[in-house]
């Protein structure tokens, strides 16, 4: 089949046309104590680029005889997210970072080995509580102001990883200070995935939690405390369960 660019445009059209990348902005919670001016909105406009997290499986390789090797997952990693922001004259920015950084690991020795900073003396980490935020990015379709259609991507727990350096030179007069930092976070949410039901793997009856659903339902049926403490103990207990009721009904058979 022969290419046809107006069938490849109006297919790209069909889809909103081809995403920007530069059409997108990062919002960050405030984390409590921070010593600066800057808002969580006065940060949209100071990121400068910011990379969607990518999906990384762990792997393991599968050999067996007379077939292509075959990599099975075993897990999957979460990548930080890179973000480069703009530094402003008054330092502001670069205060944020370098506060939030002070909240998770107390990086401060001014006032002594013993000068305590909320309640954190040097080097000493803090609860993460107190320093992880909430992180959303969102990249907006090119006919936002038309669709209101964007991708969201949602970071929870998250705190920074690594504040990089800072780049000072004499030949940078016509350029802008930036300020690259490393994110990391405890869960992630795509636009694109599907959200779970709680109760979805207990429906299927199948594995260890279905197994303990039903000795929990049999328990709460006879009065009997059922509740496994380790696997093992979980299929003794299911064993017994099952012996009893078998003899209850052979005895109304």
């Amino acid at each position: 089949m022969a290419f046809n660019i107006s069938e490849f445009k109006t297919q790209l059209d069909w889809f909103g046309g081809p995403s920007r990348g530069s059409l997108f902005e990062v919002q960050i919670s405030r984390p409590a104590n921070i010593k600066s001016r800057a808002s969580s909105r006065d940060l949209i406009f100071f990121c400068k680029n910011a990379s969607v997290p990518g999906i990384v499986f762990n792997t393991v390789q599968n050999d067996q005889v007379a077939q292509f090797r075959k990599l099975m997952p075993l897990g999957v990693n979460t990548e930080p997210v890179q973000a480069i922001f703009m530094l402003d004259s008054d330092h502001q920015i670069l205060s944020f970072f370098h506060s939030w950084a002070q909240n998770v690991v107390n990086i401060s020795t001014a006032a002594g080995s013993f000068a305590e900073v909320d309640g954190k003396l040097p080097f000493e980490i803090g609860y993460k509580d107190n320093y992880a935020c909430r992180v959303v990015i969102r990249q907006y379709s090119t006919n936002y102001e038309e669709s209101g259609q964007y991708y969201e991507v949602i970071l929870d727990n998250a705190f920074p990883m690594m504040i990089g350096d800072v780049d000072l030179a004499w030949e940078n007069n016509d350029s802008f200070s930036v300020l690259p930092v490393s994110l990391q976070y405890d869960r992630i949410q795509f636009s694109g995935e599907r959200i779970g039901s709680p109760t979805a793997r207990f429906g299927r009856g199948n594995g260890l939690l279905g197994l303990i659903q039903q000795i929990g339902a049999v328990g709460q049926l006879i009065g009997a405390d059922l509740v496994p403490t380790s696997v093992q103990d979980a299929v003794n207990k299911y064993t017994r369960v099952n012996n009893k009721v078998r003899r209850i009904k052979d005895f109304f058979g």
